[in-house]
């Protein structure tokens, strides 16, 4: 004996926000330190090599950062729009001599 309940829900696609922020830092973050390769640094400057890579490092890690952050805002918008509708079947087979259990309670039926 099985019984057959039909639900529509609507879907709706998200982005990972946190991956994009991460990417975008790291990304950013290895830029800055390979611009730091393309320019000589003078004799008897006051900073090292190692020095000003870690600030293109972080300044780049920064603005790496940053743009993730608005790729991220810019795609969930898009995402936003892109819904969609289905039908979920809920199917409970239940064999001889068992008793069917309830069913767990929605979060709407929760809230009443």
């Amino acid at each position: 004996m099985s019984t057959e309940t039909q639900q529509t829900v609507e879907l709706q696609r998200s982005v990972r926000i946190g991956r994009l922020l991460i990417v975008g830092a790291i990304v950013g973050g290895i830029v800055g330190a390979l611009v730091t390769t393309l320019f000589p640094i003078p004799e008897g400057s006051l900073y090292t090599m190692g020095q000003i890579a870690g600030f293109t490092l972080l300044i780049g890690g920064v603005v790496g950062l940053t743009l993730g952050g608005v790729l991220a805002l810019i795609l969930s918008a898009v995402a936003k729009r892109k819904r969609g509708t289905a039908v979920l079947e809920h199917t409970v087979v239940v064999g001889e001599g068992v008793e069917p259990a309830e069913p767990a309670a929605t979060t709407d039926e929760k809230a009443e």
